[in-house]
């Protein structure tokens, strides 16, 4: 494992030294983990257990994504099968002769439409014998008592099954040809007869909705319909032992005059089996079959739980009420797996109470039992950070650092080095944001919880802010200096005490028309700046966003000119002279054109049109190079870095002019977060705070991705960004344009600014036809006005004389 890593950071930073910014190579790379994506779980006859989906390692041992455990869950390493692909495992079934069918998928982590697949027939010891390839969209697989297989396949618009022998040759006995006009999820056998599902509603140009049932050649069995089915929306199903099926919802139909879509039970012939009610619904494509007993995860909402658990149902649809319901993540639905597996439940997506890899276990009354053997992962990632005196936490998606286990945020030293003495243990949600305060106390979000933790990791204070607080959720938080903390759950802006009770509601809106999302705040000083989308249902009305600032107490700063925009402000920004960046989806702010969508404002919210005049930001293409897709804006040293999209950072100083010897390499190919690490002495290990000598470096950490080895691999890398500027002047990099004119276009005063050291002497004007309008002498560099409101509307033509000769600028008048 070491000689890896080793052989990976020496290509990666093999491959960094070439690019215009130099990276700190003493800055050693950590590797995140997370819980493996377990798609199956399968036991063998010999008691041993098939794992199956993208599982890149099993304890400390890389592996393929499909293993195969002892009894006893230590790794079999029999087991032979290669993957030199990466394929992602998504089904498994096995052959009266212990062969083992698999469909594997090529990555595709936005779940497009067209993903490629690969059916492959093992041996018992995972040696491949057959496979079929050029396959798409495979949605599931069956076996037949004859070991031939049944694959079924679908889009949006079309889907089919297939037949193959049991050595994956094509059965020509069977109707391959057969079409449905929609989607086929999936394929079952009951004996001979096949059981198809999807969401389609015709086949072969039959009407049937949702659900038939296939002869053993793949004509069509006219005794069994299930009427109106499921419509457009997917389900699953199961076939109990008696050839009756369990469907997991979304089948319409009335019960006491009333609509349903809960789970049901079909006869034989397609019809509703009367005997089964339940009121409750399966939302994923897994659920257990056992002794008439029924397994599956569902959403519980009552006096003592909410949220979604598994649960277990008697053979009449009703809940169990001696089994304990086991609570899943809160993005449980991401490849939710459930199966049967030496009469215990295998599961995945339960760190709650489970295991922190991803598969735990239980017994059938949903006891918790002990799997801390099983440790299947893969690479994790980190996503944001920031630093606090020497330190650099980060959040991500991960269960360990290097060797350190820890949920979802970490500690690291300026070396990249993991502190072994901060761990979070527990999961109690996906972490969306973190705060460090001091050196003893660490707040953390989640999109559920607020908490306090200590330096070590341990927690403080749960805060109880939906009873202490109007708050339904925490979007953005920040703990003042007076340790009251601001916070918003995007509807909404609050101040909570030390203590999480509500002390102040920022009225953001006073017009009972409208209702406000999308709220996100930054501190400038003493003073709370606001952005939030307005929305109303009232007929022709057009969404925007405003940005505000408020006082501590609660209070409107009516200093501030309230901004408007024509469509989103994604993104605030205080700079450390108190000047405001806004950047968003807008072509308009308060009525000024703003293509590149990202402007400056004064502290207290006018426009800096000569920004928006030097400002050149490149497009990244998306809605076809359309919009700028802002994610991070960070200052350091005079210099604002912005990230878009995945991967590119654009460099500009403070008057809007880009620093064109600024790059990042293209080998990062998402950037996630910049940290900026401003004033840090050459070999210095203190806080970067203290300071600000002459030879001081400035440091940037970039967090992202990048493709240097098969599978995504999250990077940290401290990039060397040069000396800190010495003078607060602009850099010979600002200098290149001579004049800058604003507001153009003007209505009364035309204000002129020299950006280099020329010697401006005299100024005029003419129309567009060649006349002189106006003339006048410069005495000095300074920015001079011109009162244009006497002159009519129209283009005209500005030449500035200096010591360096002439330069024209053209200038629409309003």
């Amino acid at each position: 494992m070491k000689k890896f890593y080793s052989l990976f950071l020496l290509t990666f930073f093999g491959i960094l030294s070439s690019y215009a910014q130099t990276f700190d190579e003493t800055f050693v790379q950590p590797t995140p983990y997370k819980a493996a994506q377990i798609a199956v779980t399968k036991e063998l006859p010999d008691g041993r257990i098939l794992l199956g989906g993208k599982i890149t390692f099993f304890k400390d041992k890389k592996v393929n994504n499909l293993i195969r455990l002892n009894a006893d869950y230590s790794l079999d390493e029999t087991f032979l099968f290669s993957n030199p692909d990466d394929l992602i495992i998504r089904k498994v079934q096995l052959q009266s002769n212990g062969d083992i069918i698999v469909v594997a998928h090529v990555d595709n982590p936005y779940n497009n439409a067209f993903e490629k697949a690969i059916i492959f027939q093992l041996t018992s010891n995972g040696e491949v014998k057959a496979k079929i390839t050029g396959l798409e969209d495979i949605t599931s697989i069956a076996i037949q008592n004859d070991d031939k297989v049944l694959v079924s396949s679908g889009s949006v618009a079309s889907g089919y099954v297939h037949r193959y022998n049991s050595d994956l040759s094509v059965d020509a006995t069977f109707r391959n040809d057969l079409s449905f006009n929609k989607k086929v999820s999936d394929v079952k056998v009951f004996g001979n007869a096949i059981y198809v599902a999807g969401i389609f509603t015709e086949m072969e140009g039959i009407v049937k909705n949702s659900l038939v049932r296939l002869n053993s050649d793949g004509t069509l069995d006219a005794t069994f319909d299930v009427g109106l089915g499921a419509g457009d929306h997917e389900f699953s199903m199961m076939l109990q032992d008696d050839g009756k099926i369990l469907i997991s919802g979304n089948f319409t139909r009335v019960v006491n005059d009333l609509p349903t879509y809960n789970m049901c039970r079909l006869n034989l012939d397609g019809t509703l089996d009367k005997t089964f009610l339940s009121q409750y619904y399966g939302y994923s494509n897994d659920f257990v079959v056992k002794d008439s007993f029924i397994y599956l995860e569902t959403f519980l909402n009552d006096d003592v739980l909410k949220g979604y658990h598994i649960i277990k149902l008697n053979n009449n649809g009703t809940l169990n009420k001696q089994f304990t319901p086991i609570k899943l993540n809160e993005f449980w639905y991401n490849n939710f797996s459930l199966n049967l597996v030496n009469e215990t439940l295998f599961y995945n997506n339960c760190e709650y109470t489970g295991n922190k890899y991803g598969l735990s276990i239980a017994d059938l009354n949903g006891n918790t039992i002990d799997s801390s053997e099983l440790k299947p992962s893969q690479f994790g990632s980190f996503q944001t950070g920031g630093n606090f005196d020497g330190k650099l936490v980060v959040k991500g998606d991960f269960v360990k650092i290097n060797d350190v286990e820890t949920f979802g945020i970490g500690l690291l030293d300026e070396n990249g080095g993991v502190d072994k003495s901060f761990i979070f243990p527990k999961y109690l949600g996906d972490i969306k944001q973190v705060q460090i305060i001091d050196n003893t106390t660490i707040f953390v979000s989640t999109k559920d919880k607020l908490i306090k933790l200590d330096n070590s990791g341990n927690i403080v204070k749960d805060f109880d802010y939906k009873t202490d607080s109007k708050l339904l959720g925490v979007e953005q938080f920040r703990v003042l200096e007076n340790g009251k903390i601001l916070i918003t759950d995007q509807w909404g802006l609050y101040l909570l005490n030390a203590e999480g009770k509500q002390e102040t509601e920022y009225k953001l809106n006073t017009n009972s028309d409208y209702w406000t999302t999308g709220v996100n705040f930054e501190i400038q000083n003493d003073k709370i700046l606001c952005k939030a989308q307005f929305e109303s249902f009232g007929a022709g009305y057009v969404p925007k966003s405003k940005l505000m600032r408020f006082n501590m107490d609660g209070t409107p700063d009516s200093s501030f000119k309230i901004g408007e925009s024509d469509s989103g402000i994604a993104k605030i920004k205080t700079l450390n002279s108190g000047e405001i960046i806004v950047a968003g989806r807008f072509l308009n702010y308060n009525e000024i054109s703003t293509s590149n969508q990202f402007l400056k404002l004064s502290k207290d919210g006018e426009v800096d049109l000569k920004f928006i005049e030097n400002l050149e930001i490149p497009k990244i293409g998306i809605s076809g190079g359309k919009y700028y897709d802002y994610r991070k804006i960070e200052e350091m040293d005079g210099v604002i870095y912005v990230t878009q999209g995945d991967s590119n950072i654009t460099a500009i100083y403070l008057d809007g002019i880009p620093k064109n010897d600024f790059e990042m390499p293209t080998v990062i190919d998402s950037i996630t977060d910049i940290i900026p690490l401003e004033n840090q002495e050459e070999g210095s290990t203190t806080d970067r705070k203290s300071k600000t000598t002459d030879n001081t470096t400035n440091y940037m950490i970039a967090i992202g991705t990048n493709n240097v080895t098969k599978g995504l691999s999250s990077v940290i890398v401290k990039v060397n960004l040069g000396a800190k500027t010495l003078s607060v002047n602009p850099t010979p990099e600002v200098l290149s344009s001579s004049i800058q004119m604003y507001p153009i276009p003007v209505k009364e005063k035309l204000t002129l600014s020299f950006s280099r050291s020329i010697v401006p002497t005299k100024i005029a004007i003419y129309s567009v036809n060649g006349a002189e309008v106006y003339t006048a002498d410069l005495k000095s560099t300074e920015s001079p006005e011109i009162d244009m409101s006497q002159l009519n509307s129209g283009i005209y033509f500005v030449k500035v004389f200096s010591d360096a000769g002439t330069e024209t600028k053209k200038i629409v008048k309003k």
